[in-house]
């Protein structure tokens, strides 16, 4: 899905016609200003919201490395803005505010706060809404919980990328019972990514995307195959992580097909119903290196 963004930026200007060309003709997105603070209009696709503004860092940095990209802008709007931007009156949009109009869709977002006398609403979360009754306009953006993660992830993606490292994503296996254990998982591993030396031997996996890697999070019982599904089919390869029986933490190097220098998993005897756990066992037994890449194939 593609998702929508609207930046506060520093490092570039209106006025700079190259930087303005490379933002229109690789981003087909808009730079304006307003006031004294640049804003970058574009968007991105990916598995969320998250995951899209993780892409863009990546594409902005390697196209316009001076540009800093500060934070989102809530796109605060009103109900003239909101009449405006959906092609209908005031007062409709009021009956919608004031809950007179489809109410079977549940509530009108809550306002962000006032502008002078005028309520503001984040257009994000209106968009959202009138997505529920079939009035979406373009590409949805980042929810409250999304961009609160995205600005707290900002400086830090971005600095990673300046230290010439890849910015992780974390995604889990699946989503059940066991998902607080599998964030537990990324919690630890984000605590430990600061070792010298262990973000590049974990990212020493080929894959298209130097400056990006994905950490599938995973538990003992979890499939192969769920994690394999995580992978996505741009993606060469990932890093599994999950903790043993004593929680200590494993790293691996796997791929959701055959690549070069990947051994199958089939070859160690494991086959579609294979577990993480499992593959800990052959690990452990010393069928296979920790450091060798897997390909989860059958």
């Amino acid at each position: 899905m593609e998702y929508e963004f609207l930046f506060v930026v520093d490092g570039v200007d209106v006025d700079d016609d190259l930087a303005v060309g490379i933002i229109f003709d690789e981003f087909d997105g808009l730079l304006t200003r307003h006031r004294d603070k640049h804003l970058l209009d574009l968007a991105e696709s990916g598995d969320g919201a998250i995951d899209a503004a993780h892409r863009l860092v990546v594409r902005l940095r390697k196209e316009l490395p001076q540009l800093r990209l500060e934070r989102l802008d809530p796109d605060l709007v009103g109900v003239s803005d909101i009449a405006e931007r959906t092609g209908r009156s005031r007062q409709n949009v009021l009956q919608w505010v004031n809950g007179e109009r489809r109410t079977e869709v549940g509530a009108f977002p809550d306002p962000e706060g006032t502008a002078g006398r005028s309520l503001v609403w984040r257009w994000a979360e209106v968009n959202a809404w009138l997505a529920r009754i079939g009035e979406q306009v373009g590409d949805p953006g980042a929810t409250r919980q999304d961009a609160l993660h995205i600005d707290f992830m900002l400086p830090r993606w971005q600095q990673s990328l300046a230290e010439g490292l890849p910015i992780v994503r974390f995604v889990h296996s699946q989503e059940d019972e066991r998902t607080k254990d599998r964030a537990g998982v990324a919690q630890l591993l984000e605590g430990t990514l600061s070792a010298p030396g262990l973000l590049d031997m974990i990212s020493a996996f080929p894959r298209p995307e130097r400056q990006r890697l994905t950490v599938v999070c995973a538990v003992l019982p979890d499939r192969l195959s769920a994690v394999a599904e995580r992978i996505r089919a741009d993606e060469t390869g990932v890093v599994l992580a999950f903790q043993g029986e004593k929680n200590e933490l494993h790293l691996m190097r796997v791929a959701a097909r055959e690549v070069p220098g990947a051994r199958p998993v089939s070859e160690l005897g494991l086959g579609d119903d294979a577990t993480v756990g499992d593959l800990l066992l052959v690990v452990a037994n010393g069928a296979v290196q920790p450091t060798t890449p897997l390909a989860l194939v059958g």
